[in-house]
């Protein structure tokens, strides 16, 4: 009879163990449906930034070329734009290429980390590389339109709109940038946990 006891008891215990493991597992996968959907929110956040770049280079590319055009910039002046917001477009696309939100839903979450890290290191070298440029091509802007033959207070007064406009958006694109590398660093954070 005590057997009997002792086997109802085990079997009783096993049960409660096959229902205890079955709610961790449940819990488990809850919260790591919980961790991939806001890795997603990073990720997407991380990649929101290549189309934004895009379209602002589209922008510049129409806008910028037709209206400088307008005013008599010089050819050179055009196409060497061109081909920068080109090489700025491409080198942001490939710098993003490796962020996949697909890796987070297949649980690769390593492959995401060692990823953000990339790209975190390329962001880098990417503002290292960029400010210079763009300070060359500011020069070079600046030298092209006070060569034009126009009234210089209007060419004055066209280098200060610019020059403001260039501050508020090189201050929008490192701010952009700052918000990507924390980001990165945030998402290497949560799968490092």
């Amino acid at each position: 009879m005590e057997r009997m006891n002792e086997t109802n008891e085990l079997e009783e215990m096993r049960a409660q163990m096959a229902l205890l493991k079955e709610k961790l597992d449940k819990e488990e996968i809850l919260t790591d449906n919980l961790l991939k959907q806001a890795m997603t929110g990073k990720m997407s956040t991380i990649n929101r930034y290549k189309w934004i770049t895009l379209f602002a280079a589209l922008f510049a590319l129409t806008f910028g070329n037709l209206s400088w055009y307008g005013i008599g910039l010089p050819l050179r002046f055009l196409i060497g734009t061109s081909i920068l917001m080109v090489v700025s477009v491409v080198a942001t696309w490939i710098i993003h290429a490796k962020m996949d939100e697909e890796d987070i839903m297949n649980g690769n979450l390593l492959e995401v980390a060692k990823n953000a890290k990339k790209l975190k290191m390329q962001y880098i070298t990417w503002q290292r590389i960029g400010w210079p440029v763009i300070v060359v091509w500011l020069a070079w802007f600046a030298y092209e339109l006070l060569s034009l033959n126009h009234d210089k207070e209007y060419l004055v007064g066209l280098l200060i709109g610019c020059a403001i406009g260039g501050i508020i958006g090189g201050i929008w694109g490192h701010m952009m940038n700052r918000k990507v590398l924390k980001t990165c660093d945030d998402l290497i954070k949560q799968i490092e946990e």
